[in-house]
């Protein structure tokens, strides 16, 4: 079993029966949502704002499923509205499964505040990621943490050049490297392995208060304003899905995200949103 599946089995043993069609809701005024671990910290501020309107809500934020698992719970029954870093595969789409894009955030390399570095680039990371390169400016260790092949966080690091592509690939088969596999873990091995070096989301630092600091790449300061300027072309998209069986109250909370009372809590915590024109 990997950690996805028994994240997932105990979502399912925490709403017994969710997954029953023949069973009426019980609760029409709770809310389910998880799935992907990057826009959760986000997602908990503008649930405490949504329950402020709506006081008779339970919005309850599941641990991180990844967006994959956010489908497979969303189908099952056993959340309300699964969150994604990525738009729907094939496999997912359907009648029943609709994926609203609300946000962007930019994508970044991460070191711990006191790293004293600020900046890298493309170049830097290719030797850091083939093993060339081993200590940091200042000669401490340097510990790079990846993510599993299957992640959009290692496509996107491979999308920085073809030399990037095969570098990342060159790091994967290297021997005592650390492998995160969620969002969350990438998070915590960044702010608490010594030297560390990895990505992770603009909004997931500031949501979460990380004690991270995001590195400009190229030269370029990974900010909400160079994202929309597209100056600063790295960035993950968050979706909202929703299945066959959404409530009326989960729609009034998809709704708010989408408020602008929602946009000014998704940019206080590095997102950006797309004008509707524009989606």
């Amino acid at each position: 079993m990997n950690f996805r599946f028994l994240t997932l089995l105990l979502v399912c043993l925490i709403f017994p029966g969710a997954g029953s069609a023949n069973q009426a809701d019980p609760v029409a005024t709770r809310i389910r949502i998880g799935g992907s671990g990057g826009p959760l910290g986000t997602m908990q501020l503008l649930a405490e704002a949504f329950k402020k309107i709506h006081p008779q809500a339970t919005v309850v934020i599941v641990p991180s499923l990844g967006s994959g698992g956010g489908i497979k719970a969303l189908r099952a029954g056993a959340i309300d509205l699964a969150l994604t870093s990525r738009p729907l595969k094939d496999a997912e789409r359907g009648p029943d499964t609709s994926a609203t894009e609300y946000a962007r955030t930019p994508f970044v390399f991460a070191a711990a505040v006191g790293t004293n570095v600020l900046a890298i680039t493309t170049p830097e990371l290719i030797g850091i990621y083939t093993g060339e390169r081993k200590t940091w400016p200042d000669g401490r260790p340097l510990r790079l943490v990846l993510r599993p092949d299957t992640e959009s966080d290692t496509d996107i690091v491979k999308s920085l050049s073809p030399e990037m592509n095969l570098a990342v690939k060159t790091a994967q088969g290297r021997e005592g490297m650390i492998m995160a596999l969620t969002d969350k873990a990438s998070a915590d091995s960044l702010e608490t392995i010594p030297g560390a070096l990895g990505a992770t989301t603009l909004a997931q630092i500031i949501s979460e208060k990380r004690a991270l600091q995001a590195l400009a790449l190229n030269g370029v300061t990974p900010s909400l304003k160079a994202l929309a300027e597209g100056r600063y072309p790295y960035y993950k998209t968050f979706f909202m899905v929703s299945g066959p069986k959404t409530s009326p109250l989960t729609q009034q909370f998809a709704v708010f995200v989408r408020s602008a009372a929602g946009r000014e809590i998704l940019e206080q915590n590095g997102h950006w949103v797309a004008p509707t024109n524009q989606r």
